[in-house]
């Protein structure tokens, strides 16, 4: 998973950003707008809340990282380096700012009756975590080319979106997507000795 999230600097809108000191990030709560599910229709293999073409899936993670990133990087930036800033545990600072934005994104969609596919988001998350990991080593709380730590926050945050996940907002089949790619990434580390896997590996059923 290491290889992933450290696959290149993640694309930030050109805004400036200032230091300051405070709370946990609360994102602004509009969020992209991807698919949308038919009314009564029960979940089952091929529901688009679930899974999503390739093409559409690529649509949506651009506009969701696209959305994430411009919170991160301007409405909140103040806020993320406050919350980065306290305590002495990184990871789980880091942990905590990564979900927040991911639970604001998600229930700001499921407010609008439209979801976003467990891959989707998975793969927006590992952007995101890369982002934020490079806001902690400006601020000098990580040393540059860490990737044990963003790659620990990343699991600690997806972790931390499923068990704060309002309910009724994410079905069964949709837990079970996300508990597969949680497996999926951490087969991919095992496999590769605990190492950092290639760069180009991806748990299966990603965006």
């Amino acid at each position: 998973m290491a290889g992933l999230l450290s696959q290149g600097a993640s694309q930030r809108p050109q805004q400036p950003r200032q230091q300051a000191q405070g709370q946990p990030p609360q994102p602004e709560p509009r969020a992209p707008q991807p698919s949308q599910p038919q009314a009564g229709r029960q979940p089952q293999q091929g529901d688009p809340r679930t899974d999503t073409d390739p093409q559409a899936g690529q649509q949506q993670y651009n506009t969701l990282v696209e959305s994430m990133l411009r919170y991160l990087y301007d409405k909140g930036a103040q806020q993320v380096e406050r919350a980065l800033t306290q305590g002495d545990d990184i990871v789980q600072r880091m942990a905590t700012v990564i979900s927040t934005i991911m639970l604001t994104h998600y229930h700001a969609l499921a407010a609008d009756g439209k979801t976003v596919p467990p891959g989707v988001m998975f793969q927006a998350g590992m952007e995101l975590s890369k982002a934020v990991g490079e806001m902690a080593v400006e601020m000098g709380r990580l040393s540059a080319n860490e990737g044990e730590p963003i790659e620990a926050a990343f699991m600690g945050a997806i972790g931390r979106f499923g068990q704060l996940i309002q309910d009724g907002a994410m079905t069964q089949e949709q837990r079970q997507r996300y508990a597969q790619l949680i497996r999926a990434m951490r087969q991919i580390k095992q496999d590769a000795g605990g190492q950092t896997p290639p760069r180009n590996a991806q748990p299966q059923g990603g965006a």
